[in-house]
C-alpha cells in the first residue's frame, strides 16, 4: 500500500496500534498521533452547520419575524411558543423589526412611551435599542398577534405572555431574531461550566466575528475554535452580525486523513508516512492516496485583518435605528 502526501519534508514516525481496527493516520495532527475513528463523509459534518453562540442562562429567545412568533428555549429542551406583532414600516413614523443577535439590556414594569403620546408599555424588555416586548392597554390589537405586523417598531405580546417572559427572563437573556435565515444558533453552556480566562471586551468581539467568519467560509474544522460563553454587555443595543444575507456553504472543509484496516497478522512495530509498506503483506490491492493541501488552506476571502473580520462579521449592517420625535399636539 503506497501513501503519498505531495512535496513535504515532514514524515513523522507513526507508531502501529497492537489491536485490529480501523485507523486513521491524521496527516495535520501533532505527531501524527493514530486513534480509532467513525467512517464520515463530509456530508455528513457539514449540512446546515451554523455557528453555535453559547449562554449560561437557563433561557434564551427565538423571535421569527416571518411567523410573528416568539420562542422560548429552555434548557431542559422544553420550548415555548407566544404570538406577537411586530414593527410594521409602512405605519407613520415607524420601523420594521429587524433581524440579528441581541440581548435584553432593561426591564420595566411600566414604562411610558417618550416617542408615542406617553402610551403605557407593560412589562416592557428593550433589546434593540428602543425596540423591545411589551403589551398595550386593553386587547383590542390581540388580532394582529401571530398574523400581522402592526407596531411602530416593537414588539407586542398578549399581558399574561409578556408577564411570564418577564419573569422567566433575566437581563442578558439572548434574543436571535431572524426571518428564517441566520447563520447563527443559541446554544447553552454546560451549567458546571467554569469561565476560567476572562475575556476582554475586543477579544469576545473578534472571537464572535472569527467563528462566523470561519462557518461561512467552510473552515470550521481547518481553523482553532474556542469554546467560550458570550457575555450579554459585549453586545451592542444594535445587535450582532448573523449571517442572514449569506448562503451556508454546501460543506465545510476536513482535514484529509489516511484510512488502513489493520488485522493481526498486519501488524508491524512502525511505519513512516510518504514510504510504500512493504511490511503489509496481506493486503490484496494497493492505493496511492493524495492530499491536496491547496484544498485545505484556500480560503475565497481573501486574508482579512481583524478589524475587518469584526466589521463584517460581528457589528449589524442595520446599523442605529431613527429616532421619531413626539409630535407636537
Amino acid at each position: 500500500m503506497s501513501f503519498a502526501f505531495g512535496e513535504s519534508n515532514y514524515i513523522p514516525e507513526t507508531k502501529v496500534p497492537k489491536t485490529e481496527g480501523f485507523y486513521e493516520y491524521n496527516r495535520f495532527s501533532k505527531g501524527n498521533s493514530s486513534s480509532k475513528i467513525n467512517i464520515l463523509s463530509e456530508a455528513d459534518v457539514s449540512v446546515g452547520l451554523k455557528d453555535t453562540v453559547y449562554t449560561d442562562k437557563d433561557c434564551w429567545l427565538e423571535l421569527r419575524i416571518d411567523q410573528q412568533m416568539l420562542y422560548q428555549h429552555w434548557r431542559n429542551g422544553k420550548v415555548e411558543r407566544y404570538a406577537i406583532s411586530s414593527g410594521n414600516k409602512y405605519l407613520d413614523r415607524s420601523v420594521e423589526s429587524r433581524p440579528g443577535l441581541f440581548a435584553i439590556f432593561h426591564k420595566e414594569e411600566h414604562h411610558e412611551s417618550s416617542q408615542y403620546n406617553n402610551a403605557d408599555m407593560y412589562y416592557f424588555m428593550p433589546f434593540n435599542q428602543g425596540i423591545g416586548f411589551h403589551s398595550l392597554n386593553g386587547t383590542g390589537y390581540y388580532g394582529n398577534l401571530g398574523v400581522r405586523p402592526s407596531s411602530h417598531g416593537c414588539i407586542r405580546m398578549r399581558h399574561d405572555d409578556v408577564k411570564k417572559v418577564f419573569r422567566d427572563c433575566p437581563l442578558g437573556t439572548l434574543v436571535l431574531a431572524h426571518r428564517g435565515e441566520t447563520a447563527r444558533v443559541v446554544g447553552f453552556a454546560p451549567e458546571d461550566f467554569e469561565i476560567k480566562d476572562s475575556l476582554t471586551k475586543d477579544e469576545a468581539k473578534y472571537l464572535l466575528a472569527e467563528n462566523l467568519y470561519n462557518i461561512l467560509e467552510g473552515n470550521y474544522f481547518v481553523s482553532d475554535r474556542r469554546f467560550f460563553v458570550v457575555d450579554p454587555k459585549v453586545i451592542p443595543v444594535s445587535g450582532v452580525y448573523i449571517g442572514y444575507d449569506r448562503k451556508l456553504p454546501k460543506k465545510q472543509r476536513i482535514f484529509k486523513s489516511i484510512g488502513i484496516f489493520m488485522l493481526n497478522p498486519d501488524v508491524v512495530s512502525n511505519i513512516k508516512t510518504g514510504e510504500i509498506l512493504d511490511s503489509i503483506k496481506s493486503a490484496e490491492y494497493t492505493a496511492d492516496i493524495y492530499v491536496d493541501e491547496e484544498e485545505i488552506t484556500s480560503n475565497d476571502e481573501s486574508e482579512l485583518s481583524s478589524v475587518e473580520i469584526i466589521k463584517k462579521f460581528f457589528n449589524n449592517p442595520i446599523g442605529v435605528l431613527p429616532y421619531f420625535p413626539p409630535k407636537n399636539n
